[in-house]
């Protein structure tokens, strides 16, 4: 297939983009888009560079262009929003072909219209290295955005789903890729998936904000230990973990055994998982796993928010500091 051009990839951007969309009021063909504003907006944005964010040798431009696209509707849901607008800015190699960078355009697309996010607009050059920049808008719902630095003493803490899924899959990924023993992959699907098309949590996210039972909350993208205790260090509190009710799935076990890893590490301490580390207001657990059983939403309770700092974990020997032991960028 043929390197891309900037002409063609536009055209194909523009008549994907060119749906209707509450809120939006010109799309793309002036120098800007135009979109009206009500209340306030959410806005985040993430850039993704080659063979540090994404390793294009084993992950599919389809997937990765869902990825790219999910980890930033993911601090959408961690505030508890509603994903609206998407712009992209795309650095790419002259040598590209039109192929890789056409899937990638439609995983990226295929997932904006799942969430009724619409692509209003961005930039294309052309450089030396892949580079993928997505910023997105989004609104409040309900009684507005969740913020991580209201959590108090006496709140809990939970998380939305299984930890350290991801890191398994890019664990059993790189394995393959830099060990002369290459592992069949066919039994490690939901790991792999974990890491290459990884589900924003944005539903969840805003019935989690409307039930206003939240203090604080934000999204796993660097590992437990480093998130919460962002969430912690922005609330001025500490929290202890409790390993005996941190949720994980059954082969990222096995993964860790046969990959020589500390499974406490994968759950712990690698990264873009994805799913909400929240804290409850003290007084209302009760209505609050009554609220999720009700809406069937899974969702499970690790620890609790102390005074003082850090984040603390209990493995049932030992209490150790873990604050930001996750992923550094």
């Amino acid at each position: 297939m043929a390197a891309w051009s900037e002409r063609r990839l536009i055209k194909k951007i523009r008549q994907a983009s060119l749906r209707a969309s509450n809120g939006l009021l010109k799309a793309i063909g002036d120098d800007c888009c135009e979109v009206t504003a009500p209340g306030s907006f959410l806005i985040s944005t993430d850039t993704l560079v080659d063979s540090v964010h994404f390793d294009v040798s084993f992950h599919p431009p389809y997937l990765l262009g869902r990825k790219s696209i999910a980890v930033n509707l993911s601090d959408i849901a961690a505030m508890g929003g509603r994903p609206r607008f998407v712009l992209l800015s795309l650095c790419l190699p002259e040598n590209l072909e039109w192929d890789w960078i056409s899937r990638w355009l439609d995983g990226a697309l295929e997932i904006l219209q799942e969430y009724d996010c619409v692509l209003i607009g961005g930039d294309t050059v052309k450089g030396k290295e892949l580079v993928l920049t997505v910023t997105v808008l989004g609104e409040p719902v309900g009684s507005g955005a969740v913020y991580r630095d209201g959590a108090k003493e006496g709140d809990t803490v939970w998380v939305s789903g299984d930890l350290g899924t991801a890191g398994g899959g890019l664990a059993l990924l790189n394995h393959n890729k830099n060990e002369h023993d290459s592992l069949d992959l066919g039994g490690w699907n939901a790991l792999l998936s974990g890491h290459l098309n990884p589900v924003p949590r944005i539903h969840l996210g805003m019935e989690l904000a409307r039930s206003g039972l939240l203090t604080a909350m934000q999204d796993i993208s660097d590992g437990l230990a480093t998130d919460l205790a962002h969430l912690c260090q922005a609330s001025g509190v500490s929290a202890i973990i409790y390993g005996e009710n941190l949720p994980f799935l059954p082969e990222l076990s096995t993964a860790a055994e046969v990959l020589n890893l500390k499974l406490e590490d994968l759950i712990l301490r690698s990264g873009e998982d994805y799913q909400l580390v929240f804290t409850v207001r003290k007084g209302k657990e009760d209505e609050f796993v009554g609220l999720m059983q009700k809406s069937k939403k899974e969702i499970f309770k690790i620890g609790e928010i102390r005074s003082g700092a850090g984040v603390f974990y209990d493995n049932g020997d030992s209490i150790e500091d873990i604050s930001f032991q996750g992923y550094e960028h």
